[in-house]
């Protein structure tokens, strides 16, 4: 008897996470792609938001294209661990990686800019934590910044303006 209640225990496991696959609901199955709208900014005159991105998603990697204030950058960022091609939205070229964890997409991206012409070029590393809403209709992504090439206090001090919170809401499934 202990027995058929294992065999069927381990059944009904079986099913419920082959039901979760199919309909999405299996953590590793969250999708990003879609279009979405930054939240809380004004609208500029040609009635868009001043802030957008766009996701694609597929098994291998994620393409980001973010518009702001009418420039358009993208990044292709692999999930193998393997880096890929980066722009930030300064339009500054780097590289960058994804991974899914649980319910969240983390992003990593490293530019090298150079903040004044005859200076040393100087490394910016941002990482990204993307969480989708219950109903996936709200993206929130928080973003950590530091300068590796800068000591530690240095960096905290410029990191509180660089780093924060922002919302977006999905204005078009793929």
């Amino acid at each position: 008897m202990k027995k058929i209640f294992s065999f069927v225990g381990v059944a009904c496991a079986g099913l419920v996470l082959a039901w979760s696959t199919k309909t999405g609901l299996a953590a590793d199955n969250v999708s990003y792609s879609g279009k979405y709208s930054a939240e809380g900014l004004k609208t500029n005159s040609g009635g868009g938001t001043d802030s957008t991105l766009e996701g694609v998603q597929n098994e291998d990697s994620i393409e980001v294209t973010r518009v702001e204030l009418g420039k358009r950058t993208t990044s292709r960022c692999p999930f193998n661990g393997s880096e890929g091609d980066s722009t930030s939205p300064a339009g500054v070229s780097g590289r960058c990686k994804a991974q899914l964890k649980a319910k969240h997409l983390i992003l990593e991206s490293v530019v090298a800019a150079r903040p004044q012409p005859t200076g040393p070029p100087v490394r910016m590393h941002t990482k990204e934590r993307w969480q989708l809403s219950a109903d996936a209709k709200t993206l929130t992504i928080k973003s950590d910044v530091d300068f590796p090439d800068f000591p530690s206090d240095i960096s905290a001090a410029v990191v509180g303006t660089t780093s924060g919170t922002s919302k977006y809401t999905r204005t078009e499934s793929p």
